[in-house]
C-alpha cells in the first residue's frame, strides 16, 4: 500500500511540474483561409535570449506551411521588399505599424507579435518554458481577426531530452491548430 501511495504521490508531483496556458480571440465571422494572403512580420523578442524573437517566427511561419491554406509571403522576400523601412521591424507591436507594413508589401493579412520567454528555467532539471504573442489583422480595416498568448513549460524528468525548441514548436502547433479549427466552422 505505501508503494502505490508512493508511486502515485510521484506521478501527480512530476505532473504538476509542466504546464500550458493559452488564451485566444477569433474575430466572430471567423478566419477566412484560402483567401488570405499573409506575410507574417518578424516576431519582438522581449526575452534576455539573443535572436528568440526570428528562432520563434521561423518556427512560426513553418506551422503555417503545414497547417493552413494561406498564402503565406516567403520571408526572404518581404525582408527585401521592405528593406530600408523608417520602422524598425523588430518593434512592430501596434496595429497601425503592422497596417502599413502589409500594405507596403500587398498583402491582405499580417502576423506580428512577440516572444516573452525563451529559457530553460533552474531548478533541479532545467526544464524549457516559452511564451509566445501573435494577432492576425486584416489590412484593409484594421480588424484583429485572431490573438493568441500562450506560455507553456516542458515537463522533462530525469534524462528527458526535450529542447526549448521542441517546447516552442508544440506551442505554435497548438496555437495554430486553435486558429484553424476556428476558421473551418
Amino acid at each position: 500500500m505505501k508503494k502505490i501511495f508512493i508511486t502515485i504521490s510521484l506521478i501527480f508531483f512530476f505532473a504538476g511540474c509542466s504546464g500550458t496556458y493559452m488564451k485566444e480571440y477569433v474575430q466572430p465571422n471567423g478566419v477566412a483561409g484560402e483567401a488570405r494572403h499573409v506575410a507574417v512580420l518578424p516576431l519582438v523578442n522581449l526575452t534576455n535570449t539573443p535572436n528568440a524573437g526570428r528562432m520563434v517566427g521561423d518556427l512560426l511561419t513553418t506551422e503555417l506551411y503545414a497547417s493552413t491554406p494561406f498564402d503565406l509571403m516567403e520571408s526572404t522576400e518581404m525582408l527585401k521588399r521592405i528593406k530600408g523601412n523608417e520602422d524598425d521591424l523588430d518593434f512592430v507591436m501596434e496595429d497601425a505599424v503592422a497596417r502599413k507594413m502589409g500594405s507596403k508589401l500587398g498583402v491582405d493579412t499580417v502576423i506580428y507579435g512577440s516572444v516573452t520567454e525563451y529559457q530553460y528555467k533552474r531548478g533541479v532539471n532545467q526544464s524549457p518554458a516559452v511564451g509566445i504573442n501573435l494577432r492576425m489583422i486584416d489590412v484593409a480595416s484594421g480588424n484583429v481577426l485572431w490573438a493568441s498568448s500562450s506560455s507553456k513549460s516542458g515537463g522533462c524528468f530525469f534524462g528527458c531530452t526535450e529542447s526549448l525548441n521542441s517546447v516552442a514548436q508544440k506551442t505554435l502547433a497548438e496555437m495554430v491548430a486553435a486558429m484553424v479549427s476556428v476558421s473551418a466552422q
